[in-house]
């Protein structure tokens, strides 16, 4: 049993007829009837019976023909993933992603990637920037996008972007109408923040303990986003990524820059060189344009996009 019979068989059986078959196959009529003769040998199945000018497949060649398109199939998906492995480096992305970014700016991103690669499978993963890391040094995921880097070595890091923190308040809010927002603004306001533990809460708190600015912390929660929406509720003030922010402009809040700056980094993590793929590389070229154009665009928050390793 060798390839050209099989390929032989399986157009009769698509076809119908040994004459069209011998025509896909730029060969002739007996020498197609030649190669089904030699399978049945081979196999010691009776794939058709001959009715005068017809061929009728028996049933052992209608179960014969079932396997032959599964192997098929098999060999398209191959070429299939040939293909994406030419073109892309990959047929498949895995992004890891801490939640600020992989709930609201990796989605869109995703959007605009996989719109130009209708073939590309891609897996979004979201979690902790620990857990960030290890997926990548694992190799579980091809890059990940965290805001507070661990133990990752400086080949292995790139900074993305630099974005200042916004302030996000109610729109009935009495600081709505204010241009900005300052550090003393917000003394004795009630403040929605993030859950102690998180590198960013950390960071706001600082600011507001050297400015002496006492803030009644009633609420927290562990994503911005939640943050942003409890805000829209009216059950306080925070401070956000702009591009967090951005999500809830539909709801009943106003969005002004904040002093002093908060600058809030993100970064990509590499598995090591030789296991970076070119559609990863390709991926983090599309997130550094969509944040460059996403600020170009809006008249709060500062970004800076860096094309070199930290």
């Amino acid at each position: 049993m060798n390839l050209r019979q099989i390929e032989a068989f399986r157009s009769v059986m698509r076809l119908g007829s040994m004459t069209a078959a011998a025509e896909v196959l730029y060969t002739s009529q007996p020498n197609v009837s030649r190669l089904i003769s030699q399978l049945e040998l081979s196999t010691g199945l009776t794939l058709f019976k001959r009715a005068g000018v017809r061929l009728i497949p028996t049933q052992e060649g209608q179960a014969f023909f079932q396997e032959v398109e599964r192997a098929y199939v098999g060999m398209d998906s191959l070429r299939l993933s040939a293909k994406n492995i030419r073109n892309l480096g990959t047929g498949r992305l895995r992004v890891a992603a801490v939640p600020s970014t992989g709930l609201s700016v990796i989605p869109r991103v995703l959007k605009t990637f996989t719109d130009s690669r209708p073939e590309l499978t891609v897996s979004l993963h979201v979690n902790s920037s620990p857990t960030v890391e290890q997926w990548v040094k694992s190799q579980f995921c091809d890059l990940g996008i965290v805001v507070h880097p661990g133990d990752v070595s400086s080949q292995q890091i790139e900074l993305l972007a630099t974005v200042a923190a916004v302030c996000v308040l109610p729109a009935s809010h009495r600081l709505a109408d204010r241009a900005h927002i300052d550090c003393t603004d917000l003394e004795g306001e009630t403040f929605v923040s993030l859950c102690h533990g998180d590198g960013t809460r950390s960071l706001v708190d600082g600011v507001f303990e050297t400015a002496g600015v006492e803030r009644v912390m009633a609420v927290e929660a562990q994503y911005s986003a939640i943050n942003c929406e409890m805000v829209a509720l009216g059950m306080g003030v925070t401070l956000a990524h702009p591009l967090v922010a951005r999500d809830y402009q539909h709801r009943e809040i106003v969005i002004r820059p904040f002093k002093p700056d908060i600058l809030f980094p993100t970064y990509v993590i590499w598995p090591p060189a030789e296991k970076r793929t070119r559609i990863a590389e390709e991926f983090i070229e599309t997130l550094k344009a969509f944040y460059q154009d996403s600020f170009d665009d809006q008249g709060y928050g500062r970004d800076e996009v860096s094309n070199h390793a930290q």
